[in-house]
């Protein structure tokens, strides 16, 4: 008997790993179904290498090869699964890089620049370059304008459209 699911099953998160090279993935077949989800196709997986400067070298296919057997590794379910498409996208330099040391390098939201702030999953926050790190940034960011509040509404003082002329 065969089952045709109208609906992919299974996790529906953005999943983290200690366990596998890439840190984080996420059957986009699940996640987003509107997107990815096509009848009889099965799971969609976007794993993410982090960071990737081992895998960078690599040919495509044998990336491809590594990651499909540390899916079987997480998910021995996935053992008799064929991989019937495959794209490999190589991005270097593009996350920030964690590191011991580093985190007094991250900048913070607020800046010594007047009316300047930051945020970003790259700033000062508890949390990896993610974008639950950025979040986290855009958070403090909003706390430090709004705190600034009265010191932005005077620099707009002068900025008042009546006394603006053109030269």
């Amino acid at each position: 008997m065969v089952r045709q699911l109208r609906r992919a099953e299974g996790l529906d998160n953005l999943l983290y790993t200690p366990d596998a090279d890439f840190s984080c993935f996420a059957d986009l077949a699940l996640t987003s179904p509107e997107d990815y989800y096509l009848e009889g196709q099965g799971s969609l997986l976007q794993c993410v290498l982090t960071p990737g400067d081992p895998y960078m070298p690599l040919p495509n296919d044998e990336i491809v090869k590594r990651v499909s057997k540390q899916v079987v590794d997480l998910f021995p379910s996935s053992r008799d699964l064929t991989v019937t498409w495959s794209s490999v996208v190589k991005i270097g330099q593009s996350l920030y890089r964690e590191g011991p040391g580093k985190d007094p390098f991250r900048p913070d939201q607020k800046t010594p620049v007047t009316n300047f702030f930051l945020a970003g999953s790259y700033t000062k926050q508890d949390y990896i370059d993610s974008m639950e790190g950025a979040t986290l940034s855009g958070r403090h960011a909003s706390a430090y304008i709004c705190d600034a509040g009265e010191d932005l509404a005077a620099l707009q003082k002068p900025l008042a459209s009546d006394q603006l002329t053109l030269v």
